[in-house]
């Protein structure tokens, strides 16, 4: 076994010196695909990372009217946390309120110096699971006695949400047409190889080789290509990413790119298994149409 394993590999450098221009055009092309696959999943990471933060601090400010009592100030935080996709109820007085815009502006206190009385109404913030429910529990929390107004970022969040989400679906579509392209270039890069080595492949046919036996260096072949590929590419990924990673930080402060340490590593392994996948399935999908007869 070991004898035919060294045979297989043996064979499959040797197809692809064979055929070096072609092996190096495709490793090229395999290598910009997965680099091209990578810098989607990259983006889709961030996308939804930045969704789960912002979906997390979803948040509809209730302003109360100045002539509630305690009582009716419970009721009506019982009443809100009791609809249905509601996460979290917090009053805020009118104190608070103030301490707060305080705190926000402590480099333009003279802005405060002038107010006669707090001018700032007291409030609930809810904060919901979710970007679909704010609409409903913005609407009925409107209905309840007692509230002035209730005001949220709904359609600024959903548009947000919309495009955030076309371009994660968009992103995977173009990465399995890049996938589908993949496989197709490898189909044709070890047909070639096999009609180049056809001479070849009939006398070991004659001599009784068997089916598998002549199939496992052009296998071979297209996993050396494919992992070849992933690891180039995973290569320039990480050097790209870990460069440009500041960068993005300066010019897009809002949008967190605070995953977690080893997601760079999981991208690697996901490349790795894309590349090898790549090869093996491209290489056998290619044995596959080609009968022995003809061969």
């Amino acid at each position: 076994m070991i004898r035919n394993i060294l045979f297989y590999i043996k064979e499959a450098f040797l197809s692809t010196k064979k055929n070096g221009i072609i092996s190096l055009a495709t490793i090229v092309c395999l290598t910009a695909t997965l680099i091209i696959v990578g810098i989607f999943l990259i983006i889709s990471l961030h996308i939804n990372n930045f969704i789960a933060n912002l979906e997390s601090d979803l948040i509809a400010v209730a302003y109360l009217k100045d002539d509630l009592t305690q009582e009716e100030i419970g009721k009506l935080v019982q009443n809100t946390s009791s609809l249905e996709g509601v996460r979290e109820v917090v009053y805020i007085s009118k104190e608070e309120a103030l301490q707060k815009l305080k705190e926000d502006l402590t480099e333009h206190e003279e802005i405060l110096a002038g107010l006669p009385e707090n001018p700032l109404p007291s409030s609930l913030e809810i904060t919901v699971f979710e970007a679909g429910f704010l609409d409903e529990v913005s609407f009925q929390v409107n209905q309840f006695k007692g509230i002035e107004e209730v005001n949220y970022g709904g359609q600024l969040t959903k548009n947000l949400l919309i495009i955030f989400d076309f371009i994660r679906k968009t992103g995977l579509g173009i990465i399995l047409i890049l996938l589908f392209v993949s496989i197709l270039i490898m189909f044709a890069v070890i047909k070639i190889s096999v009609h180049s080595r056809q001479q070849e492949i009939e006398i070991m046919t004659l001599v009784g080789a068997t089916s598998w036996f002549i199939r496992w260096p052009f296998i071979i072949e297209g996993f050396l290509k494919g992992l070849i590929s992933s690891l180039m590419s995973f290569f320039i990924i990480y050097k790209a990413y870990k460069f440009y990673l500041t960068q993005v930080k300066s010019l897009i402060p809002f949008i967190s790119v605070n995953l977690e340490p080893d997601f760079i590593l999981r991208i690697g392994i996901t490349l790795l298994f894309l590349g090898v996948f790549i090869g093996i399935f491209g290489s056998m999908l290619s044995l596959r149409k080609i009968s022995y007869e003809e061969l």
